[in-house]
């Protein structure tokens, strides 16, 4: 009986550490808060898929992480927490935290590839987004930015859910479940609509869709104006000549007419 209870204390243990974090390629993730093992030694691996680890840090003599391998120049840690920088792509996967090789702490990190799109302000702009939907049990399409709904449309009765800043400026191709075409339809874009959009599918469990974001800037536009035109009397004066001309001009026909 015993080890049962003991069986429901570890399972309740790991649902409680287990935490699923995103970061985009090149950019900084924060794994975690600093950890620290009570007079025990402390270390973070990377598990892979085919059950084998990587060292990531290690407890030092004082016993705070320390990064290790190929880790070192890319793994920061201090007071505020454990950051991995420059994540690239084979980043994703699961990072465990242990005290003396027992489990505290298990994190999922998702390393996202982020399309840059751009759009002059009050202009129509596409972010791509694409998940098979045939033969699927799609439920619905969610976009996000900033921690926000933009819009969410539900399969069965096609209904449409809009963020506060995007009603009647976003959308959907209206055939999005025959094509599986999820793409982001943004009008009159506006400076504050810049930043990262996420695209996720729900079918049973919240799915991304591929790519699975896209960040956005928009460009302001500049109104030319008109030159104001040079001095109307000097372009005048230009037109006519010098003023010298015309005093030579008149000098010869007054003598001329003397001379008659």
């Amino acid at each position: 009986m015993s080890w049962i209870v003991l069986s429901i204390l570890v399972i309740f243990l790991f649902s409680f550490v287990r935490g699923d974090l995103t970061a985009a390629l090149t950019e900084t993730a924060k794994l975690s808060s600093q950890v620290k093992c009570h007079q025990e030694a402390a270390t973070l691996v990377r598990l892979l898929r085919d059950s084998s680890t990587v060292p990531v840090a290690a407890a030092s003599v004082n016993g705070v992480l320390k990064p290790v391998g190929e880790y070192s120049s890319r793994l920061d840690i201090n007071s505020s927490g454990v950051f991995l920088k420059d994540v690239n792509y084979n980043d994703n996967g699961h990072y465990e935290f242990l005290c003396s090789g027992t489990p505290v702490r298990i994190i999922r990190l998702e390393v996202l590839v982020i399309s840059d799109i751009s759009a002059s302000e009050g202009n129509t702009v596409k972010l791509p987004c694409f998940s098979v939907t045939l033969g699927e049990p799609v439920e619905s399409v969610q976009w996000e930015t900033k921690g926000k709904p933009v819009i969410r449309v539900k399969r069965s009765n096609q209904m449409v859910e809009y963020g506060e800043r995007f009603k009647d400026r976003v959308s959907l191709s209206p055939d999005w479940d025959v094509l599986g075409d999820l793409s982001l339809i943004l009008e009159r874009a506006q400076l504050e609509d810049q930043g990262d959009y996420f695209c996720y599918v729900l079918k049973g469990s919240q799915e991304r869709g591929d790519p699975a974001a896209g960040r956005l800037k928009v460009h302001q536009m500049h109104i030319e104006t008109s030159t104001t035109p040079s001095n109307t009397k000097d372009s005048c004066s230009e037109r006519r000549g010098p003023w010298w001309l015309f005093a030579i001009v008149a000098t010869l026909v007054g003598v001329t007419c003397f001379g008659i």
